[in-house]
């Protein structure tokens, strides 16, 4: 099985930094955790994960890291699901 590597900031694109920028402050923080990194090898998938829980979760932004991890796995189950069909 190949892996790939994180996607870090500064080696981001421009669509990519806009959603780690977004991120970043709807978070409250001054970085970007391995999960995001990862899934930024495809940045529609980035997007379309953020702009979802953005949508879904409005102004409770603010998420512990099991919330967060909660709401993600819900994302993926889905997204996977379409992906196999």
């Amino acid at each position: 099985m190949s892996t790939f590597g994180l996607i870090e900031y500064q080696d981001a694109s421009p669509q990519v930094r806009a959603v780690y920028d977004d991120i970043m402050a709807t978070r409250k923080t001054d970085w970007i955790n391995n999960f995001w990194k990862a899934i930024t090898r495809d940045p529609a998938v980035l997007q379309r994960i953020w702009d979802s829980i953005n949508r879904d979760y409005g102004a409770r932004r603010a998420r512990s890291a099991d919330q967060i991890r909660n709401i993600l796995s819900l994302h993926f189950t889905s997204l996977f699901t379409e992906t196999v069909r």
